[in-house]
């Protein structure tokens, strides 16, 4: 995602009169997707996560799934109208910030389920700052982390071994 949205500024700082326009589709299309794939790995493992944690240490998930959602509705009206006037930059600011809110709760709330479930009881962020910081890095914090959520998946489908 990082890779196609520096190439979208490239391509803006070369032609910078012209916008975007039909040069862009393949950037925005690629970011969607690259959000799309990280969002549904968040979902996913949030989800599953949340399903296994003991029920009166479970999060509610109302705010997970908004939290999923209104980030790629955001980016998709974002780039469709890059760049921004300067009146429509009043109204991008707070919704820019709010997905950005949206993005950090699913984090936390991946890494507090994850948390949860391993130790079973209540926790602080400092319990499971560690987690968080890895997903926030997602590329080289996903090969740290999923080890952990399929060894909790391979323990919930196999109780009894």
């Amino acid at each position: 995602m990082a890779l196609s949205m520096v190439a979208m500024v490239n391509s803006i700082q070369e032609a910078p009169l012209q916008g975007l326009g039909k040069a862009s589709i393949p950037y925005v299309g690629l970011t969607l997707l690259f959000m799309l794939c990280t969002l549904g790995w968040l979902a996913s493992a949030g989800s599953f996560l949340n399903s296994i944690v003991r029920p009166g240490l479970r999060p509610g998930t109302a705010l997970f799934r908004f939290a999923l959602i209104y980030p790629l509705i955001y980016l998709g009206a974002f780039l469709v109208i890059f760049p921004p006037s300067p009146a429509v930059l009043l109204v991008i600011l707070p919704l820019h910030l709010l997905a950005i809110f949206c993005l950090f709760y699913t984090l936390n709330f991946v890494s507090k389920n994850l948390v949860l479930v391993e130790r079973g009881k209540e926790i602080t962020f400092y319990d499971y700052a560690g987690p968080f910081f890895l997903l926030w890095f997602l590329p080289i914090g996903l090969m740290i982390v999923q080890p952990r959520i399929n060894r909790l998946y391979a323990e919930a489908k196999n109780p009894a071994e």
